[in-house]
């Protein structure tokens, strides 16, 4: 009777034992297929970490034969690659540039590879925030114009989702609308705040400035001192 126990117990240590190697190879098979997914998508990440608030959408980029296309989180293609450039997508669309002979593709695309905002003539293009975006339309006249930033294509203007120069004016640099403002540096002069309608928020210039975040940015004013700039143009030594 004590032997027919121990046989039992030992057939179902080895059941139990075979049983958990079967789990521990399909956790190791789907743990390669996270891994190599999430190391995707990392080096995804790496390679644009100029923008710490990355919306991570359904689509990202991928190049092929040196044309650039988008694919899902599955890795399935979605937008065959055709282009020269692309953006990542941001508020539902990305920019994307045409191959040579076919600037008709350049633009603003969505999600389904439908050209949304044709803009044949622009040579480059930010992604969209707050219902704007930066591009550029053209490369500086180096003959007549001397830009402070030497390594900028620009100038830059701000388009809204119909593809309008909305303020009508050129930027040498510019960053994308946070909490309803953009810092903008015009051609040969100091960096400021704009609104929505373009015009220079607090009717300040800085030598620097931070994104606002919280109601807050830093700033650094054109005499050297350092502050803090609340939503209303109010100059504080500290965040409260």
């Amino acid at each position: 009777m004590k032997k027919l126990v121990v046989l039992i117990l030992l057939i179902a240590i080895i059941l139990l034992t075979a049983t958990a190697c079967e789990y521990d190879l399909m956790g190791v098979d789907n743990l390669t297929i996270d891994e190599n997914l999430y190391e995707e998508k990392q080096d995804y990440l790496t390679d644009n970490l100029q923008d710490e608030t990355e919306e991570w959408g359904v689509l990202y980029e991928f190049k092929k034969d040196g044309l650039w296309g988008f694919k899902d989180a599955y890795d399935e293609v979605i937008i065959e690659p055709k282009y020269l450039y692309v953006h990542r997508f941001s508020e539902g669309l990305a920019f994307v540039r045409g191959v040579e002979g076919k600037e008709s593709m350049t633009g603003f695309i969505d999600t389904t590879g439908q050209l949304v905002i044709p803009l044949p003539d622009a040579i480059q293009g930010g992604r969209f925030h707050e219902g704007f975006a930066a591009i550029i339309k053209r490369e500086w006249d180096w003959a007549n114009e001397d830009p402070l930033r030497t390594e900028t294509l620009g100038p830059f203007i701000f388009i809204d989702r119909t593809g309008q120069n909305v303020f009508a004016q050129e930027f040498e640099s510019v960053t994308p609308f946070s909490e309803g403002l953009a810092r903008v540096v015009p051609y040969r002069g100091s960096m400021f705040f704009i609104d929505k309608t373009g015009q220079n928020a607090f009717g300040m210039e800085f030598a620097f400035a931070s994104d606002f975040e919280d109601g807050y940015a830093r700033v650094e004013l054109l005499d050297g001192s350092r502050r803090y700039i609340d939503r209303h143009g109010n100059l504080i030594r500290s965040q409260p």
